[in-house]
């Protein structure tokens, strides 16, 4: 129970600072900005709990004690940050499955014409988006009128990349 409080605690106070900083003004790499507020937001609050004498809390919940409870709290909210992460990565662009069920629904309950389907999904609306992520993120930068990975993005792509083969998978999509 003290774990789950605790690590709840931490992970909803990082989600609300994240809502207000992006009230204020929305990041360039937003990816980046979220890991630093809810990792640092993290450290902030294990280093807070530690301050506190063994035995207080909060609304009648005693802070951990011990490195092991310490770890758990630890472990569940990266659990949480990481599940955010996907989550928000998927919203923060539209994947294309999302646009595509999005714009059959718009459509009402006759549905939306083949040909007017297609041609609402061109390449500017679903490829040039990702590339643009790509390069705002620093995955991939443009030189020469070529786009190349840089050393970040060839991490990325041979994490993938091993865990498709882990998988089984091929390299389509």
């Amino acid at each position: 129970m003290k774990t789950l409080f605790w690590g709840g605690l931490i992970f909803t106070a990082s989600f609300f600072l994240h809502l207000l900083l992006w009230k204020i003004r929305l990041p360039g790499r937003q990816v980046k900005t979220l890991l630093g507020i809810h990792f640092g937001g993290l450290l902030v609050a294990l280093a807070c709990l530690a301050q506190l004498p063994p035995g207080n809390g909060l609304m009648g919940v005693h802070r951990p004690a011990g490195a092991a409870e310490f770890a758990h709290v630890c472990l569940l909210v990266t659990a949480l940050i990481l599940a955010y992460m996907i989550t928000y990565t998927a919203v923060e662009a539209d994947s294309p499955s999302l646009l595509m069920v999005l714009k059959i629904q718009a459509a009402g309950p006759n549905g939306i014409g083949k040909d007017a389907f297609e041609a609402f999904f061109t390449d500017e609306r679903l490829v040039l988006p990702r590339i643009k992520d790509l390069l705002t993120d620093k995955m991939a930068e443009l030189e020469g009128g070529r786009y190349r990975l840089t050393p970040k993005g060839k991490l990325l792509a041979e994490i993938f990349i091993a865990y498709r083969s882990i998988l089984g998978l091929g390299m389509g999509g």
